[in-house]
């Protein structure tokens, strides 16, 4: 049965830990994708609660590192301007400049989770977010976002053992390692079709033994 978040603390913590685990910049509109494409949140309520995490101070555009900029600060209800982030919640005091419908559209603006958000996300997501829909989500995010987009880096070599080979093949991205495997190849077609097909869809390939090990072979034939 397909799980579908109400509350708006449900959603903003949602938000919050698919950017969070992520891990590098998106813009409004990939991150959009990825949070509704499963049907856990519909549009209009991620259009909102994202806006409100950017004016909470949770979420923040980034620089071109992928590091969070400083909030433009808004005018308080006695008309002066805040300094400092929310630091109380996902309900504290808006304090941050609400993102325009231009800065929505612009694919070149990209937002991380701020260290408040990341507090947030990090503490609560356990308690409140079903592991399934956690899982699910975070893997239909990866299928969704190409290596490329993440910046990962894929690399093959091969050695004889033998009469056989030992194929080696990793990904690699700015947390780290994705993926590290050897697999011996008995002839010299197995072992070209090994490095054909990791070169033509190191993701599929990631995916498809992410899916067997967690027993998730349903991830396989998704689209």
């Amino acid at each position: 049965m397909k799980m579908t978040l109400k509350s708006s603390e449900e959603i903003k913590i949602f938000i919050l830990y698919l950017l969070d685990r992520i891990g590098y910049p998106l813009s409004y509109s990939d991150l959009g994708t990825i949070i509704i494409r499963d049907g856990v949140v519909d549009y209009f309520a991620y259009c909102e609660y994202f806006c409100e995490l950017v004016e909470a101070g949770h979420i923040a555009e980034s620089d071109e590192e992928g590091n969070p900029l400083p909030g433009v600060p808004c005018e308080t209800a006695g008309g002066e301007a805040s300094e400092n982030g929310s630091s109380d919640g996902l309900n504290g005091e808006v304090k941050y400049k609400r993102p325009t419908g231009d800065d929505l559209a612009d694919k070149n603006k990209t937002y991380v989770v701020s260290d408040t958000g990341k507090l947030i996300a990090r503490s609560l997501s356990e308690n409140i977010l079903m592991s399934a829909v956690r899982e699910k989500s975070y893997i239909s995010a990866m299928r969704h976002l190409s290596l490329e987009k993440r910046g990962a880096v894929c690399d093959q070599t091969f050695e004889r053992s033998g009469e056989n080979f030992i194929f080696k093949c990793s990904i690699k991205d700015k947390e780290g390692v994705s993926l590290e495997l050897a697999v011996r190849a008995d002839t010299v077609h197995q072992l070209n079709r090994m490095r054909l097909n990791f070169d033509d869809k190191p993701d599929v390939v990631m995916r498809g033994i992410v899916a067997l090990l967690t027993g998730n072979v349903n991830y396989l034939f998704e689209e």
